[in-house]
């Protein structure tokens, strides 16, 4: 089982692209959809601690992969894994570059077939790189 964990400076964002990808793949219990947008209080910004949290919930999950919508929800990322103490989590844990919405979208349907860290970085290649069919 693998766990999507969305970054947005909103979570309206996340909470909507959350919704849409549930519904798109039936709710499948082979992935786990993670809403991480915004602040405590619903203001526009991440919170690596939030995100690190997070992570640590997915534990059981074999493969954790974190999406970001700008830059510095990249790098409240990187602070996040760098907060997990737990050598084997964080390894679980892999940032997937490119657009936030495709990117996890086409991570989740994967995620269905093939979840290893191999397929689904091949996959969101093709979306930066705007080869995917």
């Amino acid at each position: 089982m693998a766990a999507i964990i969305l970054v947005s400076h909103s979570y309206k964002i996340t909470d909507g692209l959350k919704e849409m990808i549930e519904e798109m793949t039936s709710h499948t219990e082979s992935i786990e959809i993670i809403s991480a947008g915004g602040t405590d209080d619903q203001r526009l910004g991440t919170d690596a601690i939030k995100i690190s949290e997070y992570i640590r919930q997915c534990a059981h999950h074999d493969n954790i992969y974190l999406f970001a919508d700008l830059g510095s929800a990249v790098f409240s990322i990187e602070a996040a894994i760098e907060l997990i103490e737990d050598e084997e989590l964080a390894k679980k844990c892999t940032y997937v570059p490119g657009p936030i919405v495709e990117g996890a979208f086409v991570a989740s349907v994967q995620c269905m077939v093939d979840p290893s860290k191999e397929a689904i970085l091949r996959e969101a290649h093709k979306i930066r790189s705007g080869t995917f069919n």
